[in-house]
């Protein structure tokens, strides 16, 4: 790291999820070996059912705080 820099603060990756039964929606924070159409054993919040498919991974970005000069 270099002196007087900001360390840049690593993203969270989310690992978004479409249920299989019911369609519902739901996410969950990135695991290792998760992948786009993969199948995996995740209860739907919705209707309960145990089986969803990875529709997406996504990053969600931080809105930095910008200061005023006055």
């Amino acid at each position: 790291m270099i002196p007087g820099k900001h360390a840049e603060k690593v993203p969270t990756p989310l690992t978004h999820m479409k249920c299989l039964k019911c369609g519902t929606i739901n996410s969950r924070p990135f695991k290792e070996g998760d992948y786009v159409f993969k199948e995996v054993e995740e209860k739907c919040p919705k209707c309960g059912h145990n089986r969803m498919r990875i529709i997406g991974i996504y990053v969600k970005e931080e809105k930095e705080k910008k200061s005023k000069l006055f």
